[in-house]
């Protein structure tokens, strides 16, 4: 109930204090290479990812970034996600950020995430390679100093943002929070015939067991996951015992589906993200 109470606040803080975090100390960039889910040989895949430092030794609060998905075949062309807008926002904030890039994209080969086809899809499968190698990154980052093993927040987008409902529905250790930006699988105006009911059912099964705090930001122009099925997803999630605050927000350009890739993006969800944070300290 305290929870919920201090969520339901959300809409009023980011509309008042919450602005955007002031340029501070330069801000340090690596490539690092991190365990994910299993690869071929059952051993951890090792996963590309970005790191994104504040200055200091820490021990920091983390930030695990999530990237969607371009789909079979482009993404075996899939370049290694950024989202350094995103990254520095949170570093601002204090939070190491880490970018990974999951199995199965930028590469040929096996693609643990395929949900198979439009007639048959199978997103609680798909939910799970995903959160695979999220919670893998989550190990990963509880192990380094430089990291505070308690405080590890998931953030994705689209088909990362829907591994992320999957993760927390394990209550991964460290994690105390979670981000759902236009979180979906197979969506779209081609692909609404997708079995939209089958993703709607694997949040509910995703919220039988998540606990952990999580944030559903949508836009009311999302081209993938429109009002009527974002709602539906959330209240499956919640009716199910999951813990989510859902923040339908107003139309993004063209398209609010990219609204979370492009720098142009942050004013409007970020707000809300710091409220959310805010809450939860």
């Amino acid at each position: 109930m305290q929870f919920r109470c201090a969520l339901a606040l959300l809409l009023l803080a980011a509309l008042g204090a919450c602005a955007a975090p002031q340029p501070g100390s330069p801000i340090v960039a690596e490539s690092w290479m991190v365990p994910g889910g299993p690869g071929r040989d059952g051993r951890p895949a090792m996963l590309p990812a970005k790191a994104y430092l504040p200055a200091g030794a820490g021990p920091f609060p983390a930030v695990v970034i999530n990237h969607g998905s371009p789909g079979e075949p482009a993404r075996q062309f899939m370049e290694m996600p950024d989202f350094r807008h995103v990254a520095e926002w949170f570093v601002r904030r204090g939070y190491v950020a880490v970018v990974p890039m999951r199995r199965g994209y930028g590469e040929a080969g096996d693609w643990p995430e395929n949900p198979g086809p439009c007639a048959n899809p199978d997103f609680l499968a798909a939910g799970k390679a995903a959160a695979d190698d999220i919670i893998a990154v989550v190990a990963r980052l509880r192990a380094l100093r430089i990291v505070r093993p308690d405080r590890i927040l998931l953030v994705g987008q689209s088909a990362g943002g829907f591994g992320v409902v999957a993760a927390i529905s394990r209550n991964p250790a460290g994690v105390f929070g979670a981000i759902n930006i236009a979180g979906g699988r197979l969506g779209g105006e081609e692909d609404a015939r997708c079995a939209p009911e089958r993703l709607v059912a694997a949040n509910a099964a995703y919220g039988e067991t998540g606990r952990v705090p999580s944030l559903w930001l949508y836009t009311e122009n999302d081209s993938y996951f429109g009002p009527d099925l974002s709602r539906a997803m959330v209240s499956a999630y919640g009716g199910a015992g999951g813990r989510a605050v859902y923040i339908l927000l107003p139309p993004y350009k063209d398209d609010g589906h990219r609204m979370f890739g492009d720098a142009e993006g942050l004013g409007l969800w970020t707000p809300y993200a710091a409220s959310f944070l805010e809450a939860l300290e």
